[in-house]
């Protein structure tokens, strides 16, 4: 049944309900609270609920819907870390247990936390361990936690259930990168690569975030290495899914000398983004550096030599 009309049903029902308890008694407010509160997520109004959940949370701090809701709504809004406390007691009940883990592990990823985020996910595989969204969300925090071998286990265990959900997409990419499995990355890139109309307004910003490039691309022209930097940054958080400005980004930051940076960029891009352009970008730095490293292992330098003979 369609959550519309669940809720009207709901609401009918409740109203019934209130018509025949005994004058003067009226009903609970948390009933009324709760159907708004379901009412404006059905309206993806998560914002206007925050205000009647802290109410109802400090009516009852132990409803499990009344925690689940409030921590839906606070990840809806960007307030992860917020909403790691209410999805842990939600967690605890069975009604709630998949979902909650899933926000949980999402939030606590997002915390930059990914052991926890681990954990929260294998609850949700305990429930539904061939579910592909959380073997492909305990692989991403996997690789973030360095745990290459169990989450590149977790990839192909996706690849298998259903190698054409998007969710593994990222995942599988970057698992295939880290073991320097090159070709088979840029194969999966090739097979998930999909073009997109852009419209009129999609243009519009095109021009303007190449007019924000051309001014830090002049400021660094004229020796400003301090205000490119600057300009760049904002060319980045007004644009941060525009190729050319990811990738003219990355062009700055290996010529000003922070190539690191310059990786992290693409990567997290390719992680926020799923789009193949910057997974092929990505893949293609990351055979770059591995062709310099086995052309110049870190330790060469110290022992005065190169692979082909002495410095």
């Amino acid at each position: 049944m369609k959550p519309a009309v669940e809720f009207a049903r709901r609401s009918l029902f409740l109203g019934l309900l209130c018509g025949i308890l005994v004058a003067g008694t009226g009903c609970p407010q948390s009933f009324d609270a709760l159907d708004r509160v379901r009412e404006l997520h059905v309206q993806n109004r998560y914002e206007a609920s925050i205000e009647i959940l802290r109410a109802l949370m400090d009516e009852d701090p132990t409803n499990p819907e009344v925690n689940y809701l409030f921590a839906k709504t606070l990840m809806q809004i960007g307030e992860f870390s917020l909403a790691i406390w209410p999805l842990q007691r939600a967690v605890e009940f069975p009604e709630y247990a998949f979902e909650a883990s899933m926000l949980l592990a999402r939030a606590t990823l997002d915390s930059r936390t990914p052991e926890d985020a681990i954990a929260a996910v294998d609850v949700a595989l305990a429930i539904e361990p061939d579910n592909v969204e959380a073997l492909a969300l305990r692989a991403h925090a996997g690789l973030k936690a360095g745990r290459y071998t169990e989450a590149l286990a977790d990839v192909e265990r996706a690849v298998e259930l259903d190698p054409d959900d998007p969710s593994i997409l990222v995942p599988r990419v970057l698992a295939l990168l880290e073991f320097e499995r090159l070709d088979e990355a840029d194969a999966v890139l090739d097979d998930s690569k999909h073009a997109t109309d852009a419209s009129e307004e999609q243009a519009n910003e095109k021009i303007q975030a190449r007019l924000c490039l051309a001014n830090a691309a002049f400021a660094f022209h004229d020796g400003d290495e301090k205000s490119a930097e600057v300009i760049y940054a904002d060319c980045l958080d007004a644009y941060p899914a525009d190729p050319f400005v990811v990738l003219q980004s990355v062009g700055f930051y290996d010529a000003i000398g922070e190539s690191e940076r310059a990786t992290d960029l693409l990567r997290r891009t390719f992680e926020e983004t799923h789009a193949t352009e910057f997974g092929y970008a990505f893949s293609r730095r990351v055979r770059q550096l591995s062709d310099e490293n086995r052309r110049f292992p870190p330790d060469a330098a110290w022992r005065g030599e190169r692979p082909d003979g002495p410095i």
